[in-house]
């Protein structure tokens, strides 16, 4: 069993997201979408952004992004495609991006009464949420002490859970998948490397190419489809190191350990959807996710071939799709 949150997000980090995040504000925006910002009950002020129709939507859609520290643009090419229907909000969770500054108010329990706050400025009685990556956590946090407040989940590429005492994987054959990803990162990353004309032998010859090399060691880290590095958002200025340290640090029981979200999951009253790939990271191959869910009786899964842990970068109908049956799915 993975013993803490400082072990999932440590993987979920694992490849270079170093620098730390400035304020942005109006940027980045699909057309159509509005931004506001939100007063937390103890003052911190949080970016949110919404798209899609208020009155006459079939759901509010509340996202939440991965990181911890990472923030939410990332994810609207995820989103977009169904905003003709849904009313979705996104926002930078508390310490990443537009909603800094991080400090030592930064925890699980925070970021859990900080979605409360959202919620109740929305006037939503019950929220469906979609989250990705770390975002599943927290989703899957709330659930676990709002469960009145809470329609379905949707989880996309989340970090695996274990029951206390180990699970129904095999750790072995987790780790294997683990060792297997890094050489499929490896091979992913020299393939582009050469084919865009880089010596890994040599230094680079420009700030332009050292970016550019960064870049594709991103997109092999969390996409199956790695030539499509130039189109893959985040990183760099756009993730804040200093946030998972605050969580981690701050997080008191049950959140740090992976058990309390196994067993939320297991407990799970309402609908609970998992959209993962099988070239993702946290679960490479799904030795694990698979079965897993085989003892959550709400809960279902859908994997998708030859996509990694940005899933609509590799199968971006695959997703859309995907996302619309989620949401669809067991009506009231």
């Amino acid at each position: 069993m993975l013993p803490n949150l400082r072990i999932a997000a440590a993987l979920l980090f694992l490849f270079g997201l170093t620098a730390t995040g400035q304020p942005l504000h109006g940027q980045h925006l699909p057309q159509g979408a509005e931004d506001w910002y939100l007063w937390a009950d103890d003052g911190h002020r949080m970016y949110i952004a919404e798209l899609g129709p208020t009155a006459e939507a079939r759901d509010t859609i509340v996202v939440l992004h991965g990181g911890w520290g990472a923030e939410h643009s990332y994810l609207w090419p995820a989103v977009e495609a169904l905003a003709d229907r849904y009313h979705f909000v996104l926002y930078d969770q508390r310490g990443s991006l537009r909603s800094l500054p991080a400090d030592t108010t930064l925890s699980v329990e925070r970021l859990i009464a900080d979605l409360e706050n959202l919620r109740q400025e929305l006037e939503r009685d019950r929220l469906t949420i979609f989250g990705h990556s770390m975002g599943t956590r927290l989703a899957t946090a709330y659930l676990g002490e709002h469960p009145d407040r809470v329609r379905r989940l949707v989880l996309a590429s989340p970090p695996l859970v274990f029951p206390e005492g180990g699970g129904p994987a095999d750790t072995t054959e987790i780790r294997q998948a683990r060792e297997r990803f890094q050489e499929f990162h490896q091979e992913q990353t020299a393939r582009q490397m050469a084919a865009e004309g880089f010596d890994p032998e040599e230094d680079p010859q420009s700030n332009r190419e050292s970016t550019s090399r960064w870049r594709i060691a991103f997109t092999a880290a969390n996409a199956y489809h790695v030539e499509r590095w130039r189109t893959m958002p985040g990183g760099m200025a756009f993730y804040n190191p200093e946030v998972a340290s605050f969580v981690n640090e701050n997080t008191g029981e049950p959140f740090l350990d992976v058990a309390y979200y196994y067993t939320t999951l297991r407990e799970a009253e309402v609908p609970v959807r998992i959209i993962v790939g099988d070239h993702d990271f946290v679960d490479f191959g799904l030795v694990a996710w698979p079965t897993l869910v085989e003892d959550m009786p709400r809960v279902t899964i859908e994997t998708l071939e030859n996509a990694g842990h940005n899933l609509w970068l590799d199968r971006p109908d695959a997703f859309r799709d995907a996302l619309l049956r989620a949401l669809e799915s067991a009506p009231e």
